[in-house]
Parts: C-alpha cells; sequence; structure tokens
C-alpha cells in the first residue's frame, strides 16, 4: 500500500481514545492541535466509558443526559481519527502509520492502548455466543441478545464477573465457574463467602475449584464441560478473565516492556524522553490495581504535567476499586501504596446486620479496608480514607457495634470520586454552563466513568425529569394540604350538633372497634416507616407509608382519644410535625439536619404513640 505523507506537521499524537487518552487530548487541546488515532470505528463513545453493569446506573445515564462523549462536541482542536489502528512506530524518524497507510508525524507520542482481555485457549471459544467482556459495546451486545431464562455461563471470579452476574440475575439463568475462590485477588475468604451468599440469595449459582475444559456446540455454544466431566447447559458464555496490559505496539517500537511499558515517575518511557504510556498498558514505579480509574486519570495528568513543564500532582491516595451489588450494596476495596511503618498498624473485622469491613488502621487513620456496605455508608468510609481523616471515638464506636457510620459534614465534599470532582467544582461549572448536567459532566468530567455520581449531578442542577418533579411537588402539596386541615380539627369528639348521629361516616370514625383497628394501624405504619429507608430505592416507599399514616390519623383520633386532651393534642401534633418535616425532606432532600429532625421526631412519635396503647389498657 503506498504510503501518504498528508499529515507531516509535527503535533501530539494519542493512540488510544480511552478514559487516560482522552483526557491527555481535552487538556493538551488548550494549547494547540492533538491528533487521537483508535482502531474502534465508535470511538470514544464504545471507549472512553468502562462497562457499566448496572441497569439503575444506565437509567441514571439516560435520565443525566449524559448519553455519551459524542453527545457533547469535541473540542475544536482534537482531531479525532475513529477506526485508525496505529500498526507501526517509527521512534527515529518520530512517525506513526496506521492501517490505512498514512503516515502521521509526532512532537510527543502518548500511547494509551489500555489492556486486552484474556481469551483463554478453550476449545469451542469460537463458536457463536461466546464473547469476552472489556468495552460497553460488548456488553450492549449481550444484553441486546439475551432471551428470558437464558441459561448464561460466566467464567471468571473478579469484580467485573460479580457484577455482570448481578446484572443478568433478573434478565437470565446465571452460572458463575470460579476455578479457585471467588474474589480471591480481592478480598480476604470471610468477605468472599459474604459475597457468594448475597449472589446466590439471587438465584446465582456458583462452582468454585471448577475448571472448565470444553465449550459444546457446531455452531453455537450449547453448554460446557468440567474437568471432572461435569456438564452444563449454556446459551451465552462471557469469558470475563481479566486482562493483560496491551505492550504489542511498544514491544515492536523497541520500548522496555515488563508486566507494561516501563515509565518513570512522569509516565516518560524509560527508552525514548518524547514517548510517554499511560493507562492500563503502562507499568509505572508504584503498584497499580489494573482499572482504577482514578490512578488512570492521575497518569494522564502527570504526563500533560510533565510537558508543560508544572509541578507534578499529588497522587491519589491508593489502590481503589469498587464493585456494584444489589439492593444499594457496594464492595469496596482500598489500600494505600505508600510506605506506612508497619508496626503502627492494627486490623479490624466488624460485622452487623448484613454490613461486613475489614480495616486496616494507624492510629486512628484509615489506611486499607474491605467493605461490603451500602451506598451511602461505602462513601462515607472512602472519603475518610481518602482523606486521611482521623476517626473520632463516636465513630469508631459505631464503626465497632453497627458498622455504621454517622454523617460528617466535609467543606468541599468529593462528588465524583473517579475523576476527583470536588462539589466546588461542580458549582463553578453550574455557575458557567447552567444547569445542563450533561454540559457539567463535560467540563468536570464527572459522571463518565463509574457512573454512581450522576444522580448527585442532577439533583444538584436542579433538573430532573418533569414526571419526578411534578410527583414530588404535588405529593408536597397533598401533604401540606392535609397537614392544614388536620390541624384545624379538634382533639376531642365531634358534637352531634354539627354531624347527625346517624350520618354514616360519623358513626364510623365513633365506632370503638374502627379507633382500635385504626390505632393498631397507625401504630404498624410508623414502625414500617422506621424500619423502610428513604433512600434512592426505597423514597417512594417511605412517601406512601408517611401518606398513609395521615389518612389513618382522622379515622382513628376525630372520635377521642382515651387517654386525656392534653397528651392526645400532642400526639396529633407529632404527627403532624412528622409529615411536615418529611413533605420538607421530598423537596430538599440533601439537609443533613432536615434528616435528623424527621427521624429524631418520628422516634418520639413511635415512643409516644406506644405510651398511648400502654395507657388505654392500663386505665
Amino acid at each position: 500500500m503506498p504510503l501518504s505523507d498528508s499529515s507531516l506537521v509535527a503535533m501530539p499524537i494519542i493512540i488510544g481514545a480511552g478514559p487516560a487518552g482522552m483526557r491527555i487530548a481535552r487538556q493538551l487541546a488548550r494549547y494547540g492541535n492533538v491528533l487521537v488515532l483508535d482502531g474502534d470505528t465508535e470511538s470514544p463513545w464504545a471507549t472512553e466509558a468502562r462497562p457499566q453493569l448496572l441497569t439503575q446506573f444506565q437509567n441514571a445515564r439516560a435520565q443525566a443526559g449524559v448519553h455519551a462523549s459524542l453527545a457533547v462536541p469535541l473540542a475544536p482542536r482534537i482531531r479525532l481519527l475513529s477506526g485508525r489502528k496505529v500498526v507501526h512506530v517509527d521512534r527515529r524518524r518520530c512517525r506513526v502509520l496506521d492501517d490505512s497507510g498514512q503516515v502521521h508525524k509526532y512532537s510527543q507520542l502518548f500511547m494509551a492502548p489500555g489492556a486486552l482481555p484474556i481469551r483463554p485457549e478453550l476449545p469451542g471459544s469460537w463458536l457463536g455466543g461466546v464473547q469476552t467482556l472489556y468495552t460497553r459495546r460488548q456488553l450492549d451486545n449481550l444484553l441486546n441478545s439475551l432471551v428470558p431464562n437464558t441459561e448464561l455461563l460466566i467464567v471468571g471470579g473478579g469484580l467485573i464477573a460479580v457484577e455482570l452476574a448481578t446484572l443478568m440475575a433478573k434478565r437470565a439463568v446465571v452460572t458463575l465457574i470460579v476455578r479457585s475462590r471467588l474474589l480471591r485477588r480481592y478480598v480476604d475468604p470471610k468477605l468472599g463467602k459474604r459475597v457468594a451468599g448475597r449472589l446466590e440469595k439471587l438465584g446465582i449459582r456458583i462452582l468454585e475449584e471448577a475448571i472448565p475444559k470444553r465449550l459444546l456446540g457446531r455452531h453455537d455454544v450449547t453448554g460446557a464441560e468440567l474437568a471432572d466431566g461435569r456438564q452444563l447447559a449454556a446459551g451465552r458464555v462471557v469469558l470475563a478473565c481479566g486482562s493483560l496490559p496491551d505492550t504489542t505496539l511498544a514491544r515492536d517500537a523497541g520500548l522496555r516492556v515488563d508486566q507494561g511499558v516501563l515509565v518513570d515517575s512522569s509516565m516518560r518511557s524509560l527508552s525514548d524522553a518524547r514517548v510517554f504510556a499511560v493507562g492500563d498498558c503502562a507499568q509505572p514505579p508504584w503498584p497499580v490495581m489494573r482499572g482504577n480509574i482514578a490512578q488512570v486519570l492521575h497518569m494522564a495528568d502527570l504526563a500533560v504535567a510533565a510537558i508543560r513543564n508544572e509541578p507534578l500532582p499529588s497522587p491519589p491516595e491508593g489502590q481503589y476499586r469498587e464493585c456494584r451489588l444489589d439492593d444499594g450494596f457496594r464492595l469496596v476495596v482500598a489500600a494505600s501504596h505508600q510506605s506506612i511503618e508497619s508496626g503502627a498498624l492494627h486490623s479490624h473485622h466488624y460485622r452487623y446486620a448484613g454490613r461486613v469491613v475489614s480495616v486496616t488502621r494507624q492510629h486512628r487513620s484509615i489506611v486499607a479496608f474491605q467493605a461490603l456496605l451500602p451506598y451511602v455508608q461505602a462513601r462515607r468510609l472512602t472519603e475518610l480514607w481518602q482523606g486521611r481523616i482521623e476517626l473520632s471515638r463516636w465513630e469508631w464506636g459505631s464503626l465497632q457495634r453497627f458498622v455504621w457510620l454517622p454523617p460528617r459534614r466535609q467543606p468541599d465534599p468529593l462528588v465524583c470520586h473517579c475523576a476527583s470532582v470536588r462539589l466546588s467544582a461542580i458549582h463553578a461549572a453550574i455557575a458557567e454552563y447552567g444547569s445542563n448536567p450533561a454540559m457539567v459532566c463535560q467540563a468536570t468530567r464527572a459522571g463518565y466513568y463509574c457512573g454512581s455520581c450522576l444522580d448527585d449531578i442532577t439533583t444538584l442542577c436542579g433538573n430532573s425529569s418533569w414526571w419526578n418533579r411534578a410527583a414530588r411537588w404535588s405529593t408536597v402539596a397533598v401533604i401540606l394540604l392535609v397537614v392544614a386541615l388536620l390541624g384545624l380539627l379538634p382533639a376531642w369528639s365531634v358534637p352531634d350538633s354539627v354531624l347527625a348521629t346517624d350520618f354514616t361516616a360519623y358513626r364510623l370514625m365513633t365506632d370503638s372497634s374502627t379507633r382500635e383497628i385504626s390505632g393498631y394501624l397507625l401504630t404498624v405504619v410508623v414502625l414500617m416507616t422506621l424500619a423502610i429507608r428513604g433512600d434512592r430505592r426505597r423514597y417512594w416507599w417511605h412517601v406512601c407509608l408517611g401518606s398513609t399514616a395521615l389518612l389513618l390519623l382522622p379515622l382513628h383520633s376525630l372520635g377521642g382519644l382515651a387517654s386525656g386532651s392534653g397528651f392526645s393534642a400532642g400526639l396529633i401534633g407529632l404527627m403532624l410535625l412528622a409529615a411536615l418535616s418529611g413533605a420538607l425532606l421530598i423537596v430538599r432532600r440533601r439537609l443533613m439536619w432536615l434528616r435528623s429532625g424527621h427521624l429524631a421526631v418520628t422516634l418520639v412519635l413511635l415512643t409516644a404513640t406506644l405510651m398511648h396503647v400502654v395507657f388505654i389498657y392500663q386505665y
């Protein structure tokens, strides 16, 4: 193929349109032209974000309006050539050759091809219905090809395999084939068994110490045979066996390669000062955890700072990975890569009500942990670890006894842990670009990687969907109206001069059996309201229970309360105060003092209700 020298003006060239490559491109585009080459025809949509393996995340992403990187135009100085795979690097002449035969000259070369999924040499892996899982497009293909009750085999026991199994549990019959132990590389055996137990409750079958021998089928896969002779039926097979750094191009170019491309502390290659390696393909002089987006983006910032002769940014706290499970739980693994005095370290293991934490502390600071926690608790623990914040005695006590961390007000909390975007940066982007979540995410790069912060960004922008806003405000209006009406009603029985004694509704409300049944129901509703957390997944259930309590209140109290008018008026006042604070929380859920006040009022209401029941039966 004849060579074409149509792009021989030297400029920074980036190989790969993944998270690290696009991070470098957007930063260098502020100072000049940048060329990005990627072999994927759908880049950066299919390459910049890693597979997001939860349906809740996909719904939140669509709600926020951040469908893909292509939804927002790239900077004018970024020239992106999708579907152009680099096949050769000429370091002596500072040129690269793509698969179309075109030559490009570079001033600095940034190699960010990422990693390649491991495809084990398994007989039958070429059959139809067998795939790996590394890009978001591969996940979309899997979701589109599944039919209900499909037998899905997942070969692998890492975080991606566990997260995929959780997502597919409601779509298919899932079986996990693990060669050794589930999550052996990430967590200890105790926590691994806890995760396995949660997966089995979802109907996921886990086969540990199982080695696949071959895949069965003629054209499409129909099953798998294990080394011990067992055969499993399968309609789809996913090989989630991890990934290895893509060092093929670097090795052919003569760069020093070990487990990745060897680089120094500024991500500059040890073989060529004009070549940088960033992302999963690089091997920096400190330990890394593959798939940690925060570290990948930090590598990109280091390379840009070296080019601009700027001070190197401070590194992230350490190695960090997160896996989303069912019911809003997160499996979080964090470890520090900084040198720590081993004599000052203490390890603890805490467990309570399905929540599990294994922490390593130095004095009162957390330096490493493994946790299976709800999202809010996992986020609080991560913030304390990232900031090396010393925990108070109250926080350590609650963590030891209840595996729960009380809320702590941060002056500038992290909103996006992957991109290290804080609340002040989100507010600055809103002030500059308006309340469009897509523009805020594009300006700050928050929400483009793991997606767990998109709901928070949407709330900060005040730009939730119209039906969600309508439902909230209509619920608030109805609750305030009911509170106002009940506040005007007397706490004693309605006299006969107001309503005739043969009026059906009046007779129903003054009937002793009706008051007793409604009183019991009211107590049960208050107990259920305390038991069900008002988080994102159970938010509307919480609202429905509070509304049911308001409807039961006039049915029970209009006919008279037997324990005295003063106590009755106080009980009704507590109920109205709880409903009023709950209505305000519908609009302003982020106010910590309002949430604490609502919980306190509800606890006092429960205590007063139980006292009321005791007084009735005592007197």
